[in-house]
């Protein structure tokens, strides 16, 4: 709503213009009411305003007065409109070279007057839209010397937190979905919510500056000016803060003496990443959280998750994996030393089970997301065991002689055609290195042995019971090279396919 000073010494008038139109449905509001260029005066000292409608003529200090006081003090001034009598047409005409941007004539005209409110009001957009994008891109501009201050490591950017009485803050937090919006967005939300802090508590001696880093972390830096008990009205001003921009958590820490920005910055990020991780909420000092473990003993979490499943014990595995986070986080250990752990203890299960097409799973990728808590991963790994578990289950179900027996009669329906041990265990949903284990133990020979021996054996009949040439029948029996068929032939049989031909036509005569 556009806010509107009315000044008009006569009372009734002033009635009448409020009267006069529906401001309220045209997007204003006669915010004050004065009765001369004085009161007028004392309400802009404190009060914002985006139009003055003033009468000319009013005791104590006129229009005239009032427009050259505006045009001088105030430096964002509002638009002004005068309301003129003809016989004061000159004074009019006078006070155009003080900014003033239209002026009425009495008896004031309805239609006139919507007019020039919404000539102004349009005027009072463009104005706003072209300041907000100024005020935006010189935040941009701040954000991006600030980055650049943490990239170079300036040593000379913080100075004594003690100097000259003010005590400094730093928090840090992180906002997931930012990292999903334009980034224009995002910085406004922060300049907004920089502008709220800062209308509410620069008064309580509190000044507040919100960036943004390119790991979508959200920095804050807060100066306080006076002696009093500040802690109570810092972590007020953190709360806030969260609220407004829908934080989890934010990590706080007073400076200390000569301490560097940069240095400060990584430590309460680690600190972040670990609350963030271990899903605490709310505004935490970094000395909560004091310091954690960079290493894991190794407590052989792979050795006991292959049992838990070997054993078939599956409900146990989730149990496992929920009472080893809890130990973790009892003692401290960083976020980043359990995600290395964890990725390690999987793949030792994967590599156990023998089951390697899994280690491309996107879960695997996903559980070193930097921002990911401690639920979330939990049920990430899950999905993965929970593979491994799919994979041993369904292998199971094929361990035995008459599965093999299928698999042998596709092959000698298929031998022909280019058989793999993949492409068979694709056929029949099996992981490919498990069947291949287990043809290898039910025909006592690998799988390319075994289907050399069908082709060699179905060439031989084909070289007994018809005048097909040899590469007719090599293409016939799956070789498309014939002398590869001839050289694997000799291999299996002793001689070569025409030698053998040869000799059974001469036994049989």
């Amino acid at each position: 709503m556009i806010k509107i000073l009315l000044v008009e010494d006569e009372i009734f008038m002033r009635k009448g213009i409020i009267k006069l139109i529906d401001w309220e449905s045209l997007g204003f509001e006669i915010a004050y009411e004065a009765g001369n260029g004085q009161e007028a005066l004392d309400i802009l000292k404190s009060k914002k305003v985006d139009i003055i409608i003033t009468d000319i003529k009013m005791p104590v200090m006129d229009g005239i007065e009032l427009i050259k006081r505006v045009s001088e003090n105030f430096e964002n001034k509002p638009a002004i409109i005068i309301i003129s009598g003809y016989n004061e047409f000159e004074f009019a005409k006078a006070a155009i070279k003080y900014g003033v941007n239209d002026y009425l004539l009495k008896p004031i005209d309805e239609n006139e007057l919507i007019q020039t409110l919404e000539r102004i009001k349009m005027r009072i957009s463009s104005e706003k839209e072209d300041y907000k994008k100024k005020e935006l891109f010189e935040y941009v501009r701040r954000n991006s010397a600030f980055m650049k201050v943490l990239e170079v490591q300036n040593d000379d950017y913080l100075v004594n937190s003690s100097e000259n009485g003010i005590k400094k803050y730093l928090g840090i937090s992180k906002q997931e979905a930012f990292q999903y919006e334009d980034d224009l967005t995002v910085y406004e939300k922060l300049m907004e919510t920089e502008k709220s802090i800062n209308a509410n508590y620069l008064a309580k001696g509190v000044e507040i500056k919100c960036y943004w880093d390119s790991y979508f972390n959200l920095i804050f830096l807060i100066n306080t000016f006076q002696g009093y008990k500040k802690n109570i009205v810092i972590r007020q001003a953190f709360e806030e803060i969260r609220r407004l921009l829908n934080l989890q958590t934010i990590i706080i820490q007073e400076y200390v003496s000569n301490q560097k920005i940069y240095m400060l910055y990584k430590q309460l990020l680690k600190k972040f990443n670990f609350a963030q991780f271990y899903e605490k909420s709310g505004v935490i000092e970094a000395s909560e959280i004091g310091e954690f473990e960079h290493y894991l003993e190794d407590k052989k979490l792979s050795k006991e998750l292959i049992k838990l499943i070997e054993e078939k014990l599956f409900d146990d595995v989730k149990i496992k994996l929920s009472r080893f986070f809890d130990e973790c986080q009892n003692n401290k250990v960083s976020p980043e030393v359990i995600k290395g752990y964890i990725l390690f203890a999987v793949l030792e299960v994967i590599d156990y089970f023998e089951l390697y097409q899994l280690f491309e799973t996107d879960n695997i990728k996903f559980i070193f997301r930097a921002d990911i808590q401690k639920t979330k991963f939990i049920s990430k790994v899950m999905e993965i065991l929970d593979q491994i578990i799919s994979c041993i289950e369904q292998n199971l179900k094929f361990n035995g002689s008459s599965f093999m027996k299928k698999i042998e009669l596709f092959i000698k329906e298929n031998y022909n055609k280019d058989l793999t041990i993949k492409s068979i265990a694709q056929q029949f949903f099996i992981n490919p290195i498990y069947l291949g284990r287990m043809f290898k133990k039910h025909f006592n020979m690998p799988f390319n042995k075994y289907l050399h021996f069908v082709r060699i054996e179905n060439a031989k009949r084909l070289l007994l019971t018809t005048d097909k040439k040899i590469y007719e029948i090599a293409k016939e029996v799956g070789y498309s090279d014939p002398d590869y068929f001839s050289l694997k032939f000799e291999e299996y049989v002793g001689k070569s396919p025409s030698k053998f031909r040869n000799s059974i036509s001469v036994n049989n005569g």
